[in-house]
C-alpha cells in the first residue's frame, strides 16, 4: 500500500506540503513546527497504515527536510519526531503495527476476538496521550533547552 502511495506521488506531495508549512513559519519557530507536524502526521498516518513501511517511506522526506538549505533544520530532532510519531501512532488501531495484528490473531486463536473498533476505543486515545508526551519531550529536548 505504501509503495502504491509513493508511486502515485502522495509521499512526495506530503513532503512538499510539510516543507512548505515549515518554511512559512518564522525562522526561530521552524524546528518547533517541524517537530509538531512530523510527530502528529506520522502518528495519525501510522495508526491506519503499518508503521514500518510508513517510516521507511518517510525517511527520504525527513532527509530532504534536513538537507533543505532554506529550512536549516538538524536531522536528529526530525528523525526522533518521525520515530516517536510512527511508533506511538501504530498503537492507535489494530492495523497500525504488525505486533497488533499478531496480538489479534493470537487472541482469535484462543476464542477471543478483538475487533477494529474494540482496539480503536482503547488504542486511539492512548496513542493521542502518548503523542502529547512525545511532543512535549521533543520540544523540551530540542527547542526549549537546546
Amino acid at each position: 500500500m505504501i509503495h502504491g502511495l509513493s508511486e502515485m506521488g502522495l509521499i512526495r506531495w506530503m513532503g512538499d506540503v510539510i516543507g512548505d508549512i515549515i518554511a512559512t513559519a518564522p525562522e526561530d519557530s521552524q524546528l518547533t513546527v517541524a517537530i509538531v507536524i512530523i510527530i502528529w502526521v506520522s502518528g495519525i498516518v501510522s495508526s491506519f497504515l503499518d508503521n514500518i513501511p510508513y517510516t521507511t517511506t518517510m525517511v527520504p522526506v525527513i532527509l530532504a527536510l534536513a538537507n533543505d538549505v532554506n529550512l536549516n533544520l538538524d536531522l536528529e530532532p526530525l528523525a526522533w519526531a518521525l520515530a516517536f510519531g510512527a511508533c506511538l501512532g501504530g498503537n492507535g488501531t489494530i492495523i497500525g503495527a504488525s505486533a497488533n495484528l499478531v496480538t489479534g490473531a493470537v487472541a482469535a486463536r484462543n476464542n477471543f476476538e478483538i475487533t477494529f473498533w474494540q482496539w480503536f476505543k482503547v488504542g486511539f486515545p492512548t496513542m493521542l496521550i502518548t503523542l502529547v508526551f512525545a511532543t512535549f519531550y521533543c520540544l523540551l529536548r530540542y527547542v526549549w533547552i537546546a
